[in-house]
């Protein structure tokens, strides 16, 4: 595994303009949480460091590698990639019959119909490790440059070429 430093990638991004800030609505949810985490007084540090978090949050892609910066700040060298696998968002509800499977299939196909740009995460697998990881994709702001912008410097496709006729997403 190819030690990178993630300031150091975070700058060169940053300089670039590579560096994608998550959605909004994704950091609201945070700063709810980091909301919910201060009514105990107890917990008041753990929702401070979430309001901090939700701000900093941020994919980077660099030349050498790419830095995902949400809880924690982790970077990674392309060489070490294996393979990236873009996800689908699915809808499971158990129980509840047809209405169930009826319901969970309506509320699948509003968020895949509002969702712009990439529609899930996108995993991928490192070199010598037995557990894939996952990159927000779908909660990163203009996630389609994100993708596109891995792709280039990584020398793998990501996402499928767009099929023939097809409008390409938007990001």
């Amino acid at each position: 595994m190819t030690k990178l430093d993630a300031n150091a990638l975070l700058a060169e991004a940053e300089s670039k303009g590579l560096v994608f800030k998550m959605k909004s609505g994704w950091r609201k949810a945070m700063y709810f949480a980091g909301v919910l985490s201060c009514l105990p007084i107890i917990t008041i540090p753990f929702g401070i460091w979430i309001f901090v978090m939700a701000r900093r949050a941020c994919v980077a892609v660099a030349d050498r590698g790419f830095v995902v910066r949400s809880f924690t700040t982790r970077a990674y060298a392309y060489e070490d990639v294996e393979r990236f696998t873009p996800i689908g968002m699915q809808m499971h509800v158990h129980g509840g019959g047809l209405v169930g499977a009826l319901a969970g299939a309506a509320v699948g196909a509003v968020v895949e119909a509002k969702t712009q740009g990439v529609k899930g995460p996108i995993q991928f697998k490192l070199k010598g490790k037995w557990m894939p990881l996952q990159l927000p994709a779908h909660t990163v702001e203009n996630s389609v440059a994100m993708v596109q912008a891995l792709e280039q410097r990584s020398g793998q496709t990501i996402l499928p070429p767009p099929a023939p006729g097809a409008v390409p997403p938007s990001a």
